[in-house]
Parts: C-alpha cells; structure tokens; sequence
C-alpha cells in the first residue's frame, strides 16, 4: 500500500516579499508495506457450480445448434464450388502455360531450321509451322474458355 501526503505552504505576494518568510515546502511519505495472504485457495476450498437448466432453455440450445449446423452445411457447400471452380480456373492456367512454352519451343527450332537452308530443314520448318498454327488456335480457345469462365462468375 502506497500513501502520499502533501503539504504546500502559501506562496507570497508581492506585499509580502519584504518579510521573511520559509521558501514553500512539500513532505511526501510513503508506505510501501503489502500485507501477506492470510490463506491460499486451493482447489479443495473451490466448490463445483450446479447450474439446472430448464427444458425450455435446453430446446432453444438444441434448435440453434440445429441452424448453425445447417449454416455450417450450406458454407461449406459453397467453399466446395469455390473449391472447385479455382481447380477449374488452375488447371484451365496451367494448360495455357503450357501451350505458350510449347509455342515459344516451336518457334525456337523453326528459326534454327531457317538458318540451314537445305531441302530437309525446309520439310521439317514446313511440319513445324502447322504444329505451331494448332497449338495456337488451342491457346486461343484456352483464353476464350478461361474468359467465358469470368464471365460467368461474375
């Protein structure tokens, strides 16, 4: 237990300052003294609530019970179609990647083969463009689909 005391004297006025008075002063005491526990608990000192709920008390518990699992039902239904349409929407991302890479890597060794300039290079090159030209119309369908998903979504 702490206490503090103060004790201010009054200050002087200007009529007053040809007298001699004590300059103001303050005393401050403390007590810092914490009394001891008398007796600590234990749980053997502890006693159990008994609490009697009432029927009605016990069916309102039970119907709110039943509508926050049919929530939990309906929310969990819902993050299993959110689920799956960003499956959807990850594997629809990662087949456009892959065809970009397969379109650059074709594009790469067509621009080999044109520096070779012999009739073999010229077959392969020509194989090579078709592929090229069908890869691209499937990466275009693939954003057109990807797309329509959006679309759809929002």
């Amino acid at each position: 237990m702490v206490s503090i005391s103060k004790i201010i004297t009054s200050q002087p006025t200007l009529n007053n300052l040809s007298k001699e008075q004590p300059a103001p002063s303050i005393k401050i005491t403390k007590d810092t003294s914490v009394p001891a526990p008398t007796k600590a608990l234990t749980s053997s000192n502890l006693q159990s609530d008994d609490v009697v709920i009432s029927k009605e008390s016990q069916e309102k518990l039970a119907a709110e019970n039943k509508l926050t699992k049919e929530d939990k039902t309906k929310l969990t239904a819902e993050q299993q179609a959110k689920i799956s349409e960003d499956k959807n929407e990850s594997s629809i991302d990662e087949e456009i990647r892959e065809l970009s890479i397969k379109i650059l890597e074709l594009t790469l060794q067509i621009e080999l083969l044109k520096s070779k300039e012999d009739t073999e290079s010229k077959k392969e090159i020509r194989v090579l463009e078709v592929e090229l030209a069908m890869t691209k119309s499937m990466l275009e369908a693939k954003l057109k689909q990807k797309l329509d998903n959006k679309g759809q979504a929002n």
